[in-house]
């Protein structure tokens, strides 16, 4: 009997060595523990805006009709580009335009505030642009002191509020202020 004690004993030693080979093998076997606890990878800060690239300058303010029930008030700008490189200004996603408070200098964007189109600035150079704010609006049908009068309530609401516009370039990381010096107004109806 001593024998088969013996026989089991060495059956069953092997049995636990094939099975602890065989999990080493399929990676079941428990890890030892990394000698240091990860650390989370840095996180890296956006770089800076940059508001001396590209400078505006107000030109002039008009009021244009888009249909007979909407108006737009229509701003523009010079754009100075101070850099020694081009730079294309395009509407899209990465670009948000909000008025700056003239009250307090905070930056509010409760209306839609549109680039009016793509625009160009070359290194070094200037180039116009038009920032449009849309309304309903209820066009007259003659022009009159009356209907001088509705347009000039009509600028003043969007141009009694605010200190300007400041404009985010988010791929670029350009801010461009675009300043109220408003010059004087004039109302002209859109061209088909």
């Amino acid at each position: 009997m001593a024998s088969w004690k013996k026989i089991g004993v060495v059956v069953l030693v092997a049995c636990a060595f094939t099975l602890g080979a065989a999990l080493l093998v399929i990676g079941v076997a428990p890890k030892a523990p990394n000698s240091a606890p990860s650390s989370p990878a840095p996180v890296q800060a956006a770089s800076p805006w940059n508001s001396r690239a590209i400078e505006g300058t107000p030109v002039g303010i008009r009021v244009q009709e888009i249909d007979p029930t909407h108006a737009a008030v229509v701003f523009s700008y010079d754009l100075q580009n101070t850099t020694d490189t081009d730079y294309r200004l395009a509407k899209g996603p990465n670009i948000v335009i909000m008025s700056r408070l003239a009250s307090s200098g905070t930056l509010s964007g409760d209306e839609p505030i549109a680039l009016d189109s793509a625009a160009f600035v070359p290194a070094r150079n200037r180039t116009r642009v038009a920032l449009e704010v849309t309304h309903a609006f209820n066009w007259p049908g003659q022009r009159t002191a009356y209907a001088e009068r509705t347009f000039d309530q009509l600028v003043m609401g969007d141009v009694g509020q605010i200190a300007g516009f400041v404009l985010f370039d988010q791929a670029n990381r350009y801010e461009i202020d675009f300043p109220a010096a408003w010059p004087q107004s004039h109302a002209t109806a859109a061209t088909p």
